[in-house]
């Protein structure tokens, strides 16, 4: 008798929700010294668009494919996350948010508009020299006297050159080359773990991103402690939001060297004394059925919401869609719908162990999300 083994493959589409914040002027560069309000979209739960098929991976469809993998959780003790942090990112580079007109002796004029530069672009460098901050942008602008330049974007991973005429203000005098600047990107995510015996964290579980769906590439950053303020129901169609807070005056609590699609990663120098100690459980012992996050939707203080496991994907390689989870807490549903932005991090506890953090919310139903696996941010913390 003939065994036929199928495996339908159906397309995901997902949007990533991404915030940025601060002020932002005209080759002007926000300001690092700051209080952050995340009010409109936090460093956040990626959204998804649609809930579609997951490829579960099993033998002939009936036994779960295993691996030695399994036996490996005993050792990896790590301090459990669940708290909010505000985060504050350097960037490589100036993020371009847009394309402004320049006040000039004879009119308003655009030395950018006939070029494709975009939201969500990095100028890295004029003429050849690194800018990164609004002081390195002038002294070269202004001593070129309009005379063109050469501008060097960044787009993903792609280096594109334009050349451009600066024009000069007429209020400043200074020359400009009409785009619109930011240094950092700012805003409020959830801690998944602390790996005690390297002092290094992880947070967010996914990448962020700019408009193009890119991976930002950052210059380093800082870590502070974050309070949740309240927070915007999800519903059908629009992800909700954690409201939340955090000062860049106040210490910092860590610093931030990755940015990658499995998360934010870097040294925590805050205390941990408080903190809970939990095993790592390997991917490969996670099941479908109950479990829980714990997760932080007011103040500081995280706590536990009971959640269910729907499907576990078989994956040989890092993703940050590893498991689908279902909100099944009422407590939670009653003061957030479900997954919002902000909780991004939060970790996944099954069987007393951390198997996974939170990342991604389905629009079409905000209870459910996806997860990643502890195991691929754990790799990132040795």
């Amino acid at each position: 008798m003939k065994k036929i083994l199928s495996l339908a493959v159906l397309l995901l589409v997902c949007v990533a929700a991404v915030g940025y914040f601060g002020y932002c002027s005209e080759d002007g560069i926000t300001n690092s010294d700051y209080e952050i309000t995340a009010t409109s979209s936090p460093l956040s739960t990626n959204v998804i668009d649609e809930e579609q098929g997951e490829i579960q991976t099993k033998l002939f469809g009936l036994i779960d494919i295993k691996s030695s993998e399994a036996q490996k959780s005993s050792d990896r003790e790590v301090l459990l996350g669940g708290f909010p942090l505000g985060l504050d990112l350097d960037l490589k580079g100036l993020m371009i948010t847009g394309k402004a007109g320049v006040v000039t002796s004879d009119g308003a004029v655009s030395p950018c508009d006939n070029t494709d530069i975009r939201s969500g672009d990095v100028l890295v460098a004029i003429d050849g020299t690194s800018v990164g901050s609004d002081k390195a942008i002038s002294q070269i602008l202004n001593d070129k006297q309009g005379d063109s330049v050469e501008l060097c974007i960044m787009r993903g991973s792609e280096t594109k050159l334009y050349t451009v005429y600066p024009a000069k203000d007429v209020l400043s005098g200074n020359y400009r080359i009409g785009l619109m600047l930011q240094e950092n990107i700012a805003g409020i995510g959830t801690a998944t773990f602390i790996n005690p015996s390297t002092s290094r964290y992880a947070c967010l579980g996914h990448a962020i991103l700019s408009s193009d769906g890119s991976v930002i590439r950052i210059d380093g950053g800082k870590l502070y402690n974050a309070y949740i303020s309240g927070s915007v129901k999800g519903k059908v169609g629009k992800a909700g939001e954690l409201n939340g807070t955090f000062s860049s005056k106040t210490a910092s609590i860590g610093t931030i060297d990755k940015n990658c699609k499995y998360g934010n990663y870097g040294v925590f120098t805050g205390k941990t004394e408080s903190f809970k100690t939990i095993q790592i459980g390997s991917r490969t012992s996670i099941r479908p059925g109950k479990a829980q996050i714990y997760s932080t939707v007011y103040g500081t203080e995280a706590q536990y919401y009971d959640i269910e496991i729907i499907k576990v994907n078989e994956q040989s390689s890092p993703s940050d869609k590893s498991m689908v989870i279902r909100i099944t807490d009422p407590d939670l549903i009653e003061k957030t719908g479900g997954i919002v932005q902000g909780m991004s991090g939060s970790p996944i506890i099954q069987n007393g162990k951390l198997v996974g953090a939170v990342t991604h919310v389905f629009t079409a139903d905000p209870t459910k999300g996806y997860g990643i696996y502890a195991d691929w941010m754990y790799e990132l913390t040795l």
